[in-house]
């Protein structure tokens, strides 16, 4: 068994052979750093790359999302990576994020998804569900010293909503706090009316973004 292995097996959606792989490159030796950025990560840019119009298939992305989240908990779990070591396996787990699908819709594969990515990525999400107020975004963010919150919506209703998380923040003081907005509904407007940083086309448009701030 491989890196390549491990990295083949999270493109196959295949969890349980992932984890696998990863404790017997454990007991070989290999760190756990090794397994996530020339694995996991891989797995994921692999997936980036294929996820073009023509390419793209949200079950495939769905299963790979979940089988490298499943071998980074079992790491997590199991001791291998403690809190301190977590911060290491990539160059960006030190920045938190926090997620939620915004008050007024109750869709979350959108969100779920993006969450997936980001964790599988090496960030911190804290996922606060969905129906959320943007009251309630801000406040936890500056609760966390959140770097960024990501909002995601369908619905076109819930548009005004999205509008006040820049303002509830700044209203508090926060001029950093970095706002990025996806799903169906906010694909279809600019940053400047939603009072956001960043609309993101996918899921790794958003990672893309983050990864450059």
């Amino acid at each position: 068994m491989t890196i390549k292995d491990i990295k083949q097996a999270i493109i196959a959606g295949e969890n349980e052979h992932a984890v696998a792989i990863a404790n017997t490159l454990i007991n070989r030796g290999v760190t756990p750093a090794e397994i996530i950025i020339n694995g996991v990560t891989k797995a994921m840019e692999y997936l980036d790359k294929k996820c073009t119009i023509q390419d793209f298939c949200l079950l495939e992305l769905m299963l790979a999302g979940r089988a490298a989240m499943d071998v980074i908990d079992h790491l997590c779990a199991e001791g291998i990576i403690n809190d301190d070591a977590s911060r290491d396996y990539s160059p960006f787990s030190r920045k938190k994020i926090i997620l939620g699908t915004i008050q007024g819709d109750i869709h979350e594969l959108g969100k779920n998804i993006f969450s997936m990515v980001m964790k599988s990525n090496g960030y911190n999400v804290i996922d606060m569900g969905k129906d959320v107020d943007p009251a309630d975004l801000v406040m936890s963010a500056m609760g966390h010293q959140a770097d960024f919150i990501a909002v995601s919506s369908l619905l076109t209703t819930t548009i005004p909503h999205v509008k006040m998380i820049k303002k509830y923040a700044t209203d508090r003081g926060n001029h950093t706090l970095k706002i990025v907005a996806g799903g169906a509904a906010l694909r279809q407007s600019s940053a400047e009316y939603l009072n956001v940083d960043y609309v993101a086309d996918t899921a790794f448009d958003g990672l893309h973004y983050i990864r450059n701030i």
